[in-house]
């Protein structure tokens, strides 16, 4: 349990200093940095497997957010998260549809004798899955991203003025200075 807890504890400084050092002392004004975090949340609860990074670099450049900011929280998402982020955005899917929620495609794989027949019923079920899944998670992803907009601009503007006393780090003759 103690190496559980310091792995844990490890992954927390981490991702404490990421956020400290990358996002809040960025070069970027709080708007930019905040459609960065926005995009990477968006990104991150949309179950598309693959695609994630080159999506969240695309909408980060076309919304004008900071790309470096963007990419990592995309990956939040991996096998372990990937019941808890979708799960939820599968069962709302599945209530606005209003369509059971039901685990077919499950007992698919347990049913027919023959590969090929398992995989024809296999493809039919997963897009009964599919539509409330995607609908389920565009609105969670939505809703996550706006509050992260939001959530962001005020902790860097917060963080940015008490440390500096202005929202854009200081400069001396056209270079960043690093504090602390």
């Amino acid at each position: 349990m103690n190496a559980l807890s310091s792995k844990m504890s490890g992954w927390w400084r981490r991702a404490r200093r990421f956020c400290i050092h990358n996002i809040l002392r960025a070069d970027d004004p709080p708007k930019r940095l905040a459609l960065g975090v926005a995009v990477g949340i968006f990104v991150a609860f949309l179950p598309l497997i693959g695609v994630k990074t080159i999506l969240a670099v695309g909408l980060a450049w076309l919304v004008g957010g900071n790309k470096a900011v963007g990419v990592p929280l995309v990956w939040i998402s991996n096998p372990l998260t990937f019941v808890p982020m979708y799960y939820p955005g599968y069962w709302l899917g599945c209530k606005l549809m209003h369509v059971p929620v039901s685990g077919k495609w499950i007992e698919t794989l347990r049913g027919h004798s023959s590969w090929i027949a398992k995989i024809e019923e296999l493809a039919t079920s997963m897009m009964d899955v599919a539509t409330p899944l995607f609908l389920g998670t565009f609105l969670v992803a939505s809703v996550l991203a706006i509050a992260s907009y939001y959530s962001s601009i005020a902790v860097i503007s917060s963080y940015r003025m008490r440390r500096w006393g202005q929202l854009m780090p200081p400069t001396r003759k056209g270079k960043v200075l690093r504090l602390g």
